[in-house]
């Protein structure tokens, strides 16, 4: 491992598995994918992020060291064991790239521009913005648990309030979904 502390769960990402029948040749296809990002704060106020994706086709490991309070990238390494895509076994070079950006506005476009595209490897630029929303989540989680604290409408208040603030989190996931019960009432214009 490349940092000085050691890396715990912040989420798991998901599992996902696919096994389809061919039509006429009596064989079965099977897709497995495991994908984990893991955030640890680490000495110097900083903060390890590890990724690593491994499916049928794919093994591939992300390490991003993040500096606070401003959220710069300032550590960036990568490793891939295999990849059907070419372009991603540059995967160390193009992660460099990311070295000196900011976890902020503009960053979809800016990991796009710098590692997507003809001559990147979007499937790792994806990576990346997962790196990076972890680290958002990091800072999210607290303030989800204690507004989790109340009755249904006290809840409902602190989570709109947080959403005010913070209006990127809307439709974020199911409990911001627009039907979501905690959006009953929120004017998301």
């Amino acid at each position: 491992m490349i940092f000085d502390c050691r890396l715990n769960p912040l989420f798991w990402l998901g599992q996902e598995r696919r096994d389809e029948k061919i039509a006429g040749e009596g064989m079965t296809l099977s897709f497995m994918r495991n994908k984990v990002v893991q955030v640890e704060p680490c000495s110097g106020n900083t903060l390890a992020v590890s990724w690593r994706l491994v499916d049928s086709l794919t093994e591939a490991e992300f390490q991003i060291k993040v500096r606070l309070p401003d959220l710069e990238i300032i550590e960036a390494m990568a490793r891939t064991v295999r990849s059907p895509h070419p372009e991603c076994s540059l995967a160390p070079q193009l992660i460099q790239k990311v070295v000196g950006v900011r976890v902020g506005p503009g960053l979809r476009k800016i990991v796009q521009d710098l590692m997507g595209g003809i001559a990147g490897c979007p499937q790792y630029a994806a990576g990346v913005l997962e790196c990076c929303n972890a680290v958002i989540l990091h800072f999210t989680v607290p303030q989800i648990q204690e507004n989790a604290k109340g009755t249904e409408e006290e809840r409902r208040k602190k989570y709109q309030a947080m959403l005010k603030f913070n209006p990127r989190l809307v439709r974020s996931c199911v409990a911001f979904a627009d039907d979501s019960p905690l959006m009953q009432g929120f004017n998301t214009q």
